[in-house]
């Protein structure tokens, strides 16, 4: 097999389709919160915030869930705290964990990132109809599913 056909089949593989899909969405979105005076926040914020429950949780979990060490999570919390979109405090359970939470800034831009998504979603449904983008979600979804529950198979 050629370079040019191996590269042909990366290009149109499941996961490179989603890491494209899932990058422009990002871009979208952050481009967005710029555009409504979130200006400082950057795409690799994103990582936390995607990660932490609205509730809140500890920095370990947010680490876990994105796939990066604790200490690169601890970086990432440090810069929005910096600029106010989360606040780090104590466990009060286990006194070597922080819990994760986000400040009022922080749910005012959450609140307005979940605006561009419906926006977003709604141009993802125009693109492919109703039906055919709903279909997508389920069919992620199964996905997700079923590899979350045997990753290996």
């Amino acid at each position: 097999m050629n370079s040019e056909t191996r590269q042909q089949q990366r290009a149109d593989n499941l996961r490179q389709h989603l890491l494209r899909t899932s990058r422009i969405i990002n871009t979208a979105i952050v481009n967005g919160l710029h555009q409504d005076g979130f200006t400082q926040l950057k795409s690799t914020h994103t990582v936390l915030l995607s990660h932490l429950d609205l509730e809140g949780s500890s920095l370990t979990q947010i680490a876990q869930r994105a796939g990066i060490t604790k200490q690169a999570m601890g970086r990432l919390a440090d810069e929005l705290a910096q600029l106010k979109y989360i606040k780090r405090t104590r466990s009060q359970t286990d006194k070597r964990e922080f819990i994760i939470t986000f400040t009022k800034s922080g749910l005012k831009l959450m609140n307005q990132s979940f605006q561009i998504m419906e926006v977003i979603e709604k141009r993802c449904a125009d693109i492919l109809g109703d039906n055919n983008f709903n279909r997508l979600l389920n069919s992620l979804q199964s996905i997700e599913n079923k590899f979350s529950d045997n990753p290996e198979q």
